[in-house]
Protein backbone atom coordinates (compact mmCIF):
# COMPACT_ATOMS: atom_id res chain seq x y z
CA UNK A 1 0.00 0.00 0.00
CA UNK A 2 1.58 3.58 -0.95
CA UNK A 3 1.75 6.31 1.05
CA UNK A 4 -1.13 8.36 -1.28
CA UNK A 5 -3.25 5.61 -0.64
CA UNK A 6 -2.73 5.55 3.24
CA UNK A 7 -3.82 9.67 2.83
CA UNK A 8 -6.56 8.54 1.41
CA UNK A 9 -7.99 5.92 3.80
CA UNK A 10 -7.21 8.08 6.30
CA UNK A 11 -9.32 11.26 4.49
CA UNK A 12 -12.46 9.03 4.00
CA UNK A 13 -11.68 7.74 7.53
CA UNK A 14 -11.84 11.55 8.73
CA UNK A 15 -14.86 12.37 6.92
CA UNK A 16 -16.80 9.43 8.30
CA UNK A 17 -15.75 10.29 11.82
CA UNK A 18 -16.68 14.21 11.09
CA UNK A 19 -20.38 13.38 9.67
CA UNK A 20 -20.81 10.63 12.75
CA UNK A 21 -20.22 13.71 15.11
CA UNK A 22 -22.31 16.09 12.90
CA UNK A 23 -25.16 14.11 12.83
CA UNK A 24 -25.22 13.43 16.37
CA UNK A 25 -24.47 17.11 17.38
CA UNK A 26 -27.10 18.33 14.66
CA UNK A 27 -29.87 15.44 14.99
CA UNK A 28 -29.33 13.89 18.39
CA UNK A 29 -28.80 10.20 19.33
CA UNK A 30 -31.21 7.74 17.54
CA UNK A 31 -34.35 6.03 19.27
CA UNK A 32 -32.16 2.58 19.05
CA UNK A 33 -29.40 4.07 20.68
CA UNK A 34 -30.63 5.79 23.58
CA UNK A 35 -30.07 3.03 26.29
CA UNK A 36 -26.00 3.24 24.76
CA UNK A 37 -25.93 7.15 25.09
CA UNK A 38 -23.20 7.49 26.57
CA UNK A 39 -21.11 4.90 25.36
CA UNK A 40 -21.86 6.24 21.73
CA UNK A 41 -20.48 9.70 22.68
CA UNK A 42 -17.67 7.68 24.16
CA UNK A 43 -16.83 5.91 20.90
CA UNK A 44 -17.46 9.43 18.41
CA UNK A 45 -14.87 11.27 21.16
CA UNK A 46 -12.22 8.22 20.93
CA UNK A 47 -12.58 8.26 17.29
CA UNK A 48 -12.21 11.98 16.55
CA UNK A 49 -9.05 11.36 19.14
CA UNK A 50 -7.93 8.70 17.53
CA UNK A 51 -8.32 10.43 13.72
CA UNK A 52 -6.65 13.68 14.77
CA UNK A 53 -3.52 10.98 16.41
CA UNK A 54 -3.56 9.57 12.64
CA UNK A 55 -3.22 12.78 11.02
CA UNK A 56 -0.44 13.81 13.22
CA UNK A 57 1.52 10.66 12.72
CA UNK A 58 1.21 10.82 9.11
CA UNK A 59 1.82 14.45 9.13
CA UNK A 60 5.11 14.27 11.02
CA UNK A 61 5.89 10.97 8.90
CA UNK A 62 5.66 13.08 5.53
CA UNK A 63 7.56 16.07 7.23
CA UNK A 64 10.36 13.97 8.25
CA UNK A 65 10.42 11.37 5.19
CA UNK A 66 10.89 13.09 1.91
CA UNK A 67 8.28 12.67 -0.66
CA UNK A 68 10.02 9.75 -3.03
CA UNK A 69 7.09 7.32 -3.96
CA UNK A 70 4.99 9.92 -5.78
CA UNK A 71 5.22 9.77 -9.52
CA UNK A 72 2.92 11.21 -12.57
CA UNK A 73 0.88 8.04 -11.94
CA UNK A 74 -0.36 9.69 -8.51
CA UNK A 75 -0.66 12.95 -10.05
CA UNK A 76 -3.60 11.59 -12.53
CA UNK A 77 -5.17 9.68 -9.53
CA UNK A 78 -4.94 12.64 -7.93
CA UNK A 79 -6.55 14.72 -9.94
CA UNK A 80 -9.35 11.79 -11.11
CA UNK A 81 -10.79 12.14 -7.45
CA UNK A 82 -10.36 15.91 -7.57
CA UNK A 83 -12.29 16.46 -10.29
CA UNK A 84 -15.21 13.75 -9.53
CA UNK A 85 -15.12 15.53 -6.10
CA UNK A 86 -15.66 18.62 -7.82
CA UNK A 87 -18.43 17.80 -10.14
CA UNK A 88 -20.36 16.31 -6.92
CA UNK A 89 -19.86 19.52 -5.10
CA UNK A 90 -20.98 21.58 -8.04
CA UNK A 91 -24.05 19.07 -8.82
CA UNK A 92 -24.79 19.56 -5.36
CA UNK A 93 -25.15 23.62 -5.29
CA UNK A 94 -26.47 23.41 -8.18
CA UNK A 95 -29.26 21.76 -6.97
CA UNK A 96 -29.53 24.08 -3.86
CA UNK A 97 -29.40 27.17 -5.64
CA UNK A 98 -32.83 25.31 -7.22
CA UNK A 99 -34.11 24.79 -3.95
CA UNK A 100 -33.54 28.01 -2.35
CA UNK A 101 -35.16 29.35 -5.86
CA UNK A 102 -38.45 26.87 -5.34
CA UNK A 103 -38.40 27.68 -1.36
CA UNK A 104 -38.64 31.46 -2.14
CA UNK A 105 -41.36 30.64 -5.05
CA UNK A 106 -44.00 28.48 -2.50
CA UNK A 107 -43.33 30.89 0.19
CA UNK A 108 -46.46 32.52 0.06
CA UNK A 109 -48.46 28.94 -0.03
CA UNK A 110 -46.48 26.98 2.62
CA UNK A 111 -47.25 26.81 6.50
CA UNK A 112 -44.76 28.65 8.72
CA UNK A 113 -43.36 25.52 10.58
CA UNK A 114 -42.35 23.67 6.67
CA UNK A 115 -40.69 27.62 5.98
CA UNK A 116 -38.50 27.49 9.05
CA UNK A 117 -37.54 24.05 8.43
CA UNK A 118 -36.82 25.11 4.85
CA UNK A 119 -34.94 28.20 5.28
CA UNK A 120 -32.05 25.98 7.92
CA UNK A 121 -31.62 23.47 5.64
CA UNK A 122 -29.54 24.84 3.31
CA UNK A 123 -26.59 25.36 6.18
CA UNK A 124 -26.82 21.23 6.80
CA UNK A 125 -26.76 20.38 3.19
CA UNK A 126 -23.76 22.70 2.45
CA UNK A 127 -22.29 20.61 5.00
CA UNK A 128 -23.62 17.40 3.25
CA UNK A 129 -21.85 18.67 0.21
CA UNK A 130 -18.16 19.07 1.50
CA UNK A 131 -18.26 15.88 2.95
CA UNK A 132 -19.57 14.36 0.08
CA UNK A 133 -17.41 15.43 -2.57
CA UNK A 134 -14.41 15.05 -0.60
CA UNK A 135 -15.56 11.46 0.35
CA UNK A 136 -15.98 10.95 -3.19
CA UNK A 137 -12.52 12.56 -3.85
CA UNK A 138 -11.17 9.77 -1.32
CA UNK A 139 -13.43 6.97 -3.21
CA UNK A 140 -12.19 7.23 -6.75
CA UNK A 141 -8.35 7.77 -5.29
CA UNK A 142 -8.83 4.55 -3.59
CA UNK A 143 -10.32 2.61 -6.27
CA UNK A 144 -8.03 4.05 -8.90
CA UNK A 145 -4.89 2.81 -6.23
CA UNK A 146 -6.67 -0.52 -5.73
CA UNK A 147 -7.23 -1.16 -9.39
CA UNK A 148 -3.05 -0.42 -10.15
CA UNK A 149 -3.36 2.34 -12.85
Amino acid sequence: MSRQEVYSWASLLSNLAFLLVYIVIVFGIPSILEPYSGNVIQVLVVLVIVDLVFQGVISIQGKRIPMVDRDERDDQIEAKGFKMGYYIFLVSIITLIGHLFVVNVLEPFADADYLEIMKQLPMHYLVFTMIAGSSAKSIVQLVHYRRGY
